[in-house]
C-alpha cells in the first residue's frame, strides 16, 4: 500500500506533495484508519482492487460519490460501479490494460448505488504492492456531474431568453392576425369588384402568409423537439431534401454536383432534412440565373462533414458574426430565422455548423456530425 500511495502522490497533480508528504503517507500505510483520514483531504473516491477488480480498498469518499458505504464496495467487483454497456469492452480492457501496466484516464459513465447514472473523470493505474508481492490496481473517481450540467446549461442559455420571447412573438401575433385575415375575406366579398381591389386584396393576403410563414417558423425555433436519433443514409437524405428543389434548379439553369460518398449517421431524420433543406434553399436564393450548387461529403477523426456550396453573391466580411442569429437577414424579404434554426438543431445533435463564404465568389456551409467518439477501448476487445 505504500507504494501504491507513493505512486499515486506523483501520479495525481492535485496530491503532489512535498517529500515529507510522502513520507507522511508511507508512514499512514501502517494504519487503515489514518490512511483514511488523510484520504478524507482528497475530494475523489480512491479504491484499490486486485487485477481481477476485486475491491481491497475504498476511501470514504465513495459514499459522496457512488452512496456505498466503504465496507459495502469492499469484496465486491469494481465491475458494480460500470453500465450495463461498459461491460462487454470498457471495464474487460481496463482490467487488461493494467496488466499490462497500462494507466488509462478519461471522462465515462458510472453507477451510483441506486442505479442512477453521472458523469466521472476515471484515472485508472496499475502499481505493484511489494510488501504483498502482487500487481494491484488503483482507481481514483472524480464526480463532474455538475460541471457537466452547468456546461450543459451555459451552452443552453444563450438562447433561453430568445426562445421566450419567440414563442410569445408568435402567440400574440397569431390571434389577431386571424381575425384580420377573416376581415379582409369577409370586405372582398361584399366590395364591388374593381382593379384596385382584387390588387390591394392579393397584395393584403400574400403578406398575410409571408407573416403566417414567419410564425410557422418561430413557433418550430422556439419549441424545438428533442432529436428521436435513428441510422440514416447521407445519401437518402441528401435526395430527399433535393427533391423539392430540383423542378428550380433546372428551371434556373442552375448545374448541380452531389458526391456523397454514403455514410450512416445518427439522426433525427425530419430535423436534418429541414437542415438540408434551409441551406439548398439559402444556396438557390444567392444564385440568379446560372450558378453552380455543389454537395459533397467528407470524414475526420471525429465528424463526418457535409458541405453545401454555392457560386453566388457570398456573404460581407461585416455580415459574417451575425450570420446565425435569430432575425438577421441580408435579404430584403428574408426572415432571418432559418439559418438560427438550423444551427440549432446541428446543436442538439451534438453537431455544428460553419460558414466560409468570400463576396462575389460564393458561400460553403459545413455541416458535422459527429461520428463514433467514443474511445476504441471502449467499443473492441483487447488482445489478452
Amino acid at each position: 500500500m505504500a507504494g501504491l500511495i507513493y505512486g499515486w502522490t506523483r501520479f495525481r497533480n492535485r496530491t503532489r506533495g512535498t517529500a515529507v508528504m510522502d513520507h507522511l503517507l508511507q508512514a499512514c500505510c501502517d494504519s487503515r484508519q489514518l490512511l483514511n483520514e488523510v484520504l478524507t483531504c482528497i475530494q475523489d473516491a480512491i479504491i484499490v482492487t486486485d487485477t481481477e477488480g476485486h475491491i481491497l480498498f475504498a476511501s470514504s469518499m465513495v459514499e459522496d460519490i457512488f452512496e456505498f458505504r466503504p465496507d459495502e464496495l469492499e469484496g465486491k467487483n469494481l465491475s458494480v460501479v460500470f453500465s450495463p454497456e461498459d461491460m462487454g469492452c470498457l471495464y474487460p480492457n481496463l482490467l487488461r490494460m493494467a496488466k499490462k501496466n497500462m494507466p488509462f484516464e478519461g471522462e465515462l459513465m458510472l453507477l451510483r448505488k441506486g442505479g442512477n447514472r453521472f458523469f466521472a473523470f476515471l484515472v485508472f493505474r496499475p502499481f505493484f504492492d511489494p510488501r504483498q508481492n502482487r500487481p494491484i490496481i488503483a482507481v481514483c473517481v472524480q464526480d463532474i456531474d455538475k460541471e457537466k450540467q452547468l456546461e450543459k446549461a451555459f451552452r443552453e442559455s444563450h438562447y433561453d431568453d430568445l426562445v421566450q420571447i419567440a414563442n410569445g412573438i408568435a402567440h400574440e401575433i397569431r390571434n389577431p392576425l386571424l381575425g384580420i385575415g377573416g376581415f379582409v375575406n369577409r370586405l372582398f366579398k361584399s366590395d364591388e369588384k374593381t382593379g384596385n381591389r382584387d390588387k390591394y386584396y392579393n397584395y393584403i393576403i400574400k403578406n398575410l402568409k409571408k407573416i403566417e410563414d414567419l410564425i410557422r417558423k418561430v413557433e418550430f425555433f422556439a419549441t424545438l423537439p428533442k432529436p428521436g436519433l435513428s441510422e440514416e443514409s447521407l445519401e437518402s437524405l441528401i435526395q430527399e431534401a433535393l427533391g423539392p428543389f430540383i423542378q428550380k434548379i433546372n428551371d434556373r439553369k442552375i448545374e448541380l454536383s452531389v458526391d456523397i460518398e454514403e455514410r450512416i449517421l445518427l439522426v433525427d431524420r425530419e430535423l436534418i432534412l429541414n437542415v438540408f433543406s434551409i441551406l439548398i434553399s439559402n444556396a438557390l436564393d444567392a444564385l440568379s440565373e446560372g450558378g453552380k450548387i455543389v454537395i459533397h461529403n467528407d470524414v475526420n477523426i471525429d465528424y463526418s462533414r457535409v458541405h453545401i456550396s454555392d457560386t453566388g453573391c457570398g456573404i460581407s466580411p461585416q455580415d459574417m458574426p451575425y450570420i446565425f442569429n435569430p432575425f438577421f437577414s441580408t435579404k430584403p424579404d428574408g426572415t432571418g430565422i432559418d439559418l438560427a434554426t438550423a444551427k440549432r438543431i446541428m446543436n442538439s445533435h451534438g453537431g455544428h455548423i460553419r460558414v466560409a463564404s468570400e463576396k462575389g465568389k460564393g458561400t460553403t456551409f459545413t455541416l458535422l456530425f459527429p461520428t463514433e467518439r467514443r474511445h476504441p477501448i471502449r467499443i473492441s476487445p483487447m488482445d489478452e
